[in-house]
């Protein structure tokens, strides 16, 4: 069964997701969703949903405020309205929507906690888990992680400046006449924070980089790549295998490849609905 639910932020902001429950269900995979990366944008979250809870398993498609370009909202704490979304990102708001995620998965006292995450949603994991200790999850599931400096080297230097006049000139606000990255509508502090603010930078391609969140984290768990990924530096395997060498828990982490599909698996989400079943089987949750 799918139905929408709202899960409430430490700071009083709701978000609006979606969960494929079954019936008492002990599990539950939480996966924070990406720039935009909606459940009507990504079918494969369907694919997960339908399988997981027809093997007994609660799915959580964990929209967090960037999963839509714009969202209009009343604060539980303020009784404001207050916009938030993809367009008017900030990068500091990401460990409250995962916290607030993980609040919900306690109150609901289930017995084992995967969290996972997707494209940028799996950057946020990773901050999350290298800043909170004793966090309370069974194991991780990172989806098509981005590698920030691949979307960084789209932006050309005219964009650049662009950006950089607005902002000096106080007019963050205003939105951008030209899409950041050719996809993404947003406006000129958004696209600042893109291009310069490194919180969820923390996976790379090339070996030398700054891998230190990777490396702070303890808990275990699986990281999956679609081997045409457009994020990835060119080479999507090598990308992944990079990001687990640097894991402390590499020796208990699992790699998942998905052959002959991109960053949201089209056409492959039911190979990958059936790989996340085979690791949950697997980890016996």
């Amino acid at each position: 069964m799918i139905r929408k639910m709202n899960v409430e932020t430490p700071q009083g902001s709701i978000l609006e997701s979606v969960i494929f429950k079954s019936q008492q269900a002990k599990t539950v995979i939480i996966v924070i969703t990406g720039v935009e990366g909606n459940i009507q944008n990504n079918p494969f979250y369907t694919a997960i949903g339908k399988k997981l809870s027809s093997e007994g398993i609660d799915f959580v498609v964990a929209h967090t405020k960037d999963a839509f370009n714009q969202t209009k909202s009343i604060n539980q704490i303020t009784a404001q309205t207050e916009i938030f979304g993809a367009s008017v990102e900030s990068f500091a708001d990401s460990d409250n929507d995962v916290q607030a995620y993980l609040n919900w998965a306690l109150s609901k006292k289930y017995q084992h906690i995967i969290l996972g995450g997707q494209s940028l949603g799996a950057n946020k994991v990773i901050h999350y888990l290298a800043t909170h200790s004793n966090v309370p999850i069974d194991k991780f599931l990172l989806l098509s992680p981005v590698d920030i400096d691949v979307l960084r080297r789209s932006v050309s230097q005219e964009q650049r400046e662009y950006i950089s006049e607005q902002k000096e000139s106080s007019k963050g606000k205003n939105r951008l006449p030209f899409k950041l990255f050719r996809w993404l509508s947003c406006d000129v502090d958004t696209a600042d924070e893109w291009l310069f603010d490194d919180t969820l930078n923390n996976v790379h391609f090339k070996k030398n980089m700054d891998f230190s969140q990777v490396e702070r984290i303890y808990a275990s768990g699986a990281l999956i790549i679609g081997t045409r990924d457009r994020f990835a530096g060119g080479d999507p395997s090598g990308y992944l295998k990079n990001i687990y060498n640097h894991f402390k828990t590499k020796a208990r982490n699992e790699l998942v490849f998905i052959k002959d599909t991109g960053h949201i698996y089209r056409g492959k989400e039911y190979v990958l609905a059936n790989e996340i079943l085979n690791l949950i089987n697997k980890w016996k949750y």
